[in-house]
């Protein structure tokens, strides 16, 4: 890695490619000022700072590269510097992995897609398992006969069952009090349209993994959707967490969002709960393009919520909190997408 402590002097009339040069160097620029920065490089300069951005670490510079030459990109990347790049960033918790994975995973090819693959997966589901932590799972109380070990006990029902008892009561009459996990039933519905492929499906698949991770002892399916529904995992089915994040690594972003057939589908797997406890979650930004109003299937639920992700049209706000008014849910809305996960881990939690 080369030296922090070398100035950079710049004079007279620069480059872009050399100014680029320079604040890969300086390391002290956003994506958004390197897309900006970069927009006119032509295959080789890309490669070359591609690689320049490689050496010194700044994964901001690279991710713009990325979007901006993604042939280029991924030619520089694949390699072992670009693994121990990336590699670094997916132990610090940086989600360059799994981003740098959305953009270039068309163009990487053979041993380096799979190792990319497998770091983008580490990546999202370390995260998720920070996200989710233990415990805080809703609690059903019941009475039960004492034991050692019990740390409660209920007095009003020990009274009454002393009451017409002989002068010594028995520890046999206490009643105890034992709290017991209750059991959720419901289904994770993920918007994976939209431009922002990279973010959303970042958010989706971080999403998908925190409500695997905190429902690995529940009955839970999860949709994905954009043009058309998917079904990841169905309310009977026993998947893995890497299974999980792997089918979303794997969806294809489409522009459109069809909200009604993710209902739709999503109903199938609802209804099979038979419980009147069962809820969903549907997460999008309420944009719906393709398949109709899907007002008609929102009224088919108890329980449904909606968690809004940030959109620019009043109309995605507008239908998110019809749906969640029609399904009988509650309505959250975040500002930003790294605020889903969290969101949604605070939903599960009151579910």
């Amino acid at each position: 890695m080369p030296s922090d402590d070398v100035p950079i002097v710049l004079s007279g009339t620069i480059s872009d490619e050399k100014l680029f040069e320079s604040e890969i160097r300086a390391s002290g620029r956003d994506f958004q000022y390197y897309l900006r920065l970069g927009r006119t490089f032509d295959y080789p300069a890309a490669k070359q700072m591609a690689e320049l951005a490689i050496e010194f670490g700044n994964v901001s510079a690279l991710q713009a590269l990325a979007q901006l030459q993604p042939i280029a990109t991924s030619e520089a990347i694949s390699s072992q510097n670009g693994v121990h790049l990336i590699a670094r960033s997916a132990r610090e918790g940086n989600v360059a992995a799994p981003l740098l994975f959305f953009q270039l995973r068309h163009q990487i090819r053979g041993k380096y897609r799979e190792t990319f693959r497998k770091l983008a997966r580490a990546t999202i589901i370390h995260s998720a398992l920070r996200i989710s932590g233990r415990g805080l799972r809703p609690e059903t109380i019941q009475n039960v006969p004492f034991h050692p070990g019990l740390n409660e006990f209920d007095l009003d029902a020990t009274l009454e069952e002393t009451l017409l008892k002989p002068e010594y009561v028995s520890y046999t009459d206490i009643v105890g009090i034992e709290r017991v996990a209750r059991r959720k039933i419901g289904t994770i519905i993920l918007d994976t349209s939209g431009s922002m492929a990279g973010l959303k499906l970042l958010t989706a698949a971080t999403a998908a993994a925190v409500a695997a991770y905190h429902l690995r002892h529940d009955k839970y399916a999860l949709i994905a959707f954009n043009t058309v529904a998917n079904t990841v995992k169905s309310m009977d089915q026993h998947t893995t967490i890497d299974s999980i994040v792997d089918t979303i690594l794997d969806t294809e972003p489409a522009g459109y969002t069809n909200i009604a057939d993710a209902l739709k589908t999503a109903y199938t797997q609802y209804e099979r709960s038979h419980r009147y406890e069962s809820w969903a979650i549907l997460i999008t930004d309420g944009i719906a393009n393709r398949g109709g109003s899907p007002e008609p299937f929102a009224r088919k639920y108890q329980n449904l919520h909606v968690l809004q992700t940030p959109g620019t049209h009043p109309q995605g706000e507008e239908t998110c909190q019809r749906i969640a008014l029609l399904g009988r849910g509650r309505h959250i809305k975040v500002n930003s997408y790294t605020e889903v996960p969290r969101a949604l881990i605070r939903l599960l939690r009151h579910t």
